[in-house]
């Protein structure tokens, strides 16, 4: 697995998504109480992207075109209609710099 670079530390917000890019894959990160976390931008169900179609609660993301959630800290499914867990990534925070193994 490649560590690879995507952010800093301050450009993603709490509570929040920012899509990035990582190597060829379309990767969300969180911040969920001043922890970095990140998965798959894309949702298991209908495929839709969870950075523009979604609601954060804690280390919970709804995708809200069909309402599945996922656990934003392993990708576990919470709440169908998606059955499949999306992506997780490692994340490493090194100085400012937010570092995703892909």
């Amino acid at each position: 697995m490649a560590k690879v670079k995507v952010t800093t530390y301050n450009e993603v917000p709490e509570g929040g998504i920012k899509k990035v890019q990582a190597e060829d894959k379309d990767v969300a990160v969180y911040k969920v109480e001043g922890q970095i976390y990140a998965t798959a931008n894309v949702c298991t169900h209908e495929g839709c992207f969870i950075d523009e179609n979604n609601e954060v609660r804690g280390d919970v993301v709804e995708c809200t075109c069909h309402g599945s959630q996922f656990n934003i800290k392993n990708g576990e499914v919470l709440l169908p209609p998606a059955i499949e867990p999306i992506q997780s990534y490692k994340t490493e925070v090194i100085g400012e710099d937010v570092y995703v193994e892909v």
